[in-house]
């Protein structure tokens, strides 16, 4: 559903060619915010096409290059952006955090292989801290509101993990996660 609301908005925007969705894409990081398969994006156009919510406004043909398929929206995809924005809006999910499996049998594992895994972890944490600092700075004064509001979310998240990860960096130093402390 996402990457069909994502194509559906950016040709809302203006009129592209799939390398064109995946540039754009690739240029606001939504790698960073949306889960999608690779690959998805020109089976997800081939659907829409079929269910005529996008349309092919033109080929443009190079000699020196494959023909580029350029799709606007139709009317119809301009209703099915806003139900699919609307789902969107009110979807829930469950979160699964890839640690938890981890923790849940941390008091099994070895102290020093503990320790040395969460310093790593807190080190790509702050870098990607780090990284969504610099992406603000550099688009998200200028960026639409609702991207503005994914950047401070992600943020907030991040920082979030960061201090969770250093508190479990501190029990794990202090041997509460395994039989250390009984020794």
């Amino acid at each position: 559903m996402a990457i069909k609301l994502v194509i559906l908005g950016l040709l809302m925007e203006g009129d592209k060619h799939p390398y064109e969705i995946q540039q754009v894409m690739h240029e606001r990081n939504m790698e960073q915010y949306i889960k999608m398969a690779k690959g998805s994006l020109y089976y997800a156009v081939e659907q829409l096409l079929n269910k005529n919510l996008i349309k092919v406004k033109e080929i443009v043909t190079d000699q020196t290059r494959p023909d580029k398929t350029i799709y606007s929206i139709t009317p119809d995809g301009e209703k099915a952006f806003q139900q699919l924005l609307s789902k969107q809006l009110q979807a829930e999910s469950t979160h699964y955090h890839p640690m938890y499996t981890a923790l849940a049998f941390i008091h099994l594992g070895d102290a020093v292989l503990i320790r040395e895994a969460l310093s790593e972890r807190i080190s790509h944490t702050k870098m990607q801290l780090e990284m969504l600092e610099r992406v603000y700075k550099q688009h998200g004064v200028h960026a639409p509101k609702g991207l503005q509001a994914i950047m401070e979310n992600a943020h907030e998240l991040c920082q979030v993990e960061l201090n969770w990860l250093k508190r479990l960096q501190e029990y794990a130093e202090e041997g509460f996660f395994t039989h250390e402390k009984e020794k």
